[in-house]
């Protein structure tokens, strides 16, 4: 009888009977379209920037692109703290607690996004400096910055407020939310460059004017919840429920933060030897943006289903399924993996074509940038397994083990290899750093996360 109980969730939810292949598919399919609409949003901006302005243009949105990370930071402390508590709630039949979670979460992404917008505002030059801006770059990177800085509050209530609207049970409509912000940045981004000539200006507004259009839309769905209507008390900022968000949410958050500090890190160290090598730091800096943007498109689809599988196994944890969130874990690992092994072969078969999407450069920046795809990203098939794990131990409560993955990679590996092995290497140093990390992290996550497996395999379902 007790068996039974387990297996058939309050309410009947698909997330607690359906196949897992059909979930998946559901879930993380349109997760993944949205991710990778996030990245083709900031491809855009450096694609027609490349082709209208020339990578002293790419160099300039690479060290203004650390900001996203910061916003994707407190997006997802928020955005996952409330959208995995939202889950287990529901979950166990709690849906008027659940709610007070995603309304609470709500509040949280508008009141940081508004404080992260003045700080930016207030502090552009020196913030550009610490990511790594040199004097060649600082005019542009300046001007797109404080224009994007105004769309702020927008982004973290889009990346945020889309967790909870897939929580619900849209995924499309995140999709929908995505889809409309890019299609309308890349058309606003021709009509600025293009026939009204705008420069850099131009694909800053164009990015803004995105954001603002699909956090509205966020805004939309939150009057039309299916799990039942949020009201005022509901997005009440309450310090309990604060204190909740952060405790989950903390894992992918300072993921994020980690991948702050290193992008800050390997910037710096780009510009210095890259001024020592035959390259030049502008080269570098330009040519290491061109492909983080490419690597962009292919760890969207790996965040995608990391993200889309998170309902799932919050749900199936909350309801003592544990055997669900196992095999969901098994079969999201398989797919990453897979798309990790198609960007290696991109990069290696097809590196010049990726290049000319984003317009000429010198010699120098050439060169460096197949250098960059075939050493530093050499290990990219491999590079879902440490996120995966992370946010399949934060949605089923085990924030603290999901802190150490987050932090392992950026924090305690990619960072120390940044600042030892140039010192041998110099700017080789830097390059081999990216593989050594990826692979040592693949490792240390598996064995972070074995522990749990086997404890839910032993209590079995």
């Amino acid at each position: 009888m007790e068996q039974a109980v387990k297996s058939a969730p309050p309410g009947g939810n698909p997330l607690g009977t359906e196949k897992i292949s059909r979930l998946l598919v559901q879930f993380a399919i349109p997760a993944i379209l949205s991710s990778l609409l996030g990245a083709v949003y900031n491809l855009t901006d450096q694609v027609f920037i490349g082709q209208r302005i020339g990578y002293l243009g790419n160099a300039a949105t690479t060290v203004a692109a650390p900001i996203t990370v910061v916003c994707g930071a407190v997006a997802l402390l928020f955005g996952i703290g409330a959208t995995v508590h939202f889950n287990i709630l529901q979950g166990k039949g709690k849906t008027r607690e659940a709610l007070g979670y995603g309304g609470g979460g709500i509040s949280m992404l508008v009141i940081s996004g508004v404080v992260l917008m003045a700080v930016t505002l207030a502090f552009t030059v020196p913030i550009l400096y610490l990511f790594g801006a040199n004097q060649e770059v600082l005019p542009l990177a300046k001007t797109y910055l404080r224009i994007t800085a105004l769309g702020i509050p927008f982004l973290l209530l889009t990346t945020g407020g889309t967790l909870l609207v897939r929580a619900d049970g849209s995924p499309k409509y995140t999709l929908l939310c995505s889809a409309v912000g890019v299609g309308a940045n890349i058309v606003l981004d021709f009509l600025f460059l293009y026939p009204l000539g705008m420069g850099v200006e131009g694909a800053a507004l164009a990015t803004i004017l995105g954001q603002v259009l699909s956090g509205l839309m966020v805004v939309r769905y939150l009057g039309h919840m299916k799990t039942g209507p949020l009201k005022r008390e509901d997005f009440r900022v309450k310090k309990d429920r604060v204190g909740n968000m952060v405790k989950i949410g903390s894992a992918a958050s300072l993921n994020q933060v980690a991948m702050l500090l290193s992008q800050i890190v390997l910037n710096s160290s780009l510009r210095h030897y890259g001024d020592l090598s035959v390259y030049g730091s502008s080269e570098v800096l330009a040519a290491a943006g061109v492909v983080a943007k490419v690597n962009m498109i292919f760890y969207s689809v790996i965040i995608g289903f990391s993200i889309g599988c998170e309902p799932i196994m919050g749900f199936n944890y909350g309801a003592k399924n544990f055997a669900r969130v196992r095999e969901t874990y098994r079969k999201t690992l398989l797919f990453v993996v897979v798309i990790g092994a198609v960007e290696f072969l991109c990069f290696w078969l097809f590196p010049n074509q990726l290049l000319s999407i984003f317009g000429e450069g010198t010699t120098a920046y050439g060169a460096f940038a197949l250098r960059y795809m075939h050493i530093f990203m050499f290990m990219v098939a491999i590079n879902g397994v440490a996120p995966v794990t992370m946010n399949m131990l934060s949605s089923t409560g085990n924030a603290k083990r999901g802190t150490i993955i987050s932090l392992t990679r950026q924090i305690f590996l990619f960072i120390p290899l940044l600042l030892i092995l140039p010192l041998f290497l110099n700017l080789d140093g830097v390059l081999y750093a990216g593989p050594t990390a990826d692979f040592l992290a693949m490792v240390i996550a598996l064995l972070v996360v074995r522990p749990e497996l086997k404890k839910m395999k032993e209590a079995g379902t």
